[in-house]
């Protein structure tokens, strides 16, 4: 009988820690994806200014190509930010629950 308990309360354990895991696994997933889909705004965002400055003043590409890529640089570098937050929080969750 007491050998049952234990075995439940391993069993329980077991459990809590795969669900925690579980969770942390769908919550990044989540950040991840909308993470994914805010860069590619961005970026298109970005763009699109770009070509309607080009468009209205041909003279200032080069400029504008400059201030593109550097806010492209950034959109990209928070998405990679959010991805090592979120492989963070996977490990930590992970190592907390027990």
């Amino acid at each position: 009988m007491v050998y049952a308990i234990a075995m439940g309360a391993v069993l329980l354990d077991t459990m809590v820690h795969a669900v925690a895991v579980g969770g942390g696994l769908v919550a990044a997933g989540l950040a991840l994806g909308g993470g994914a889909i805010c860069a590619g705004v961005g970026d298109g965002l970005a763009g699109h200014a770009t070509i309607t400055g080009t468009a209205r003043q041909p003279e200032a590409q080069g400029r504008l190509t400059t201030i593109m890529f550097l806010i492209i640089g950034l959109a990209e570098g928070m998405y990679f930010i959010n991805f090592a937050l979120a492989i963070l929080f996977i490990f930590v969750i992970a190592a907390g629950v027990k």
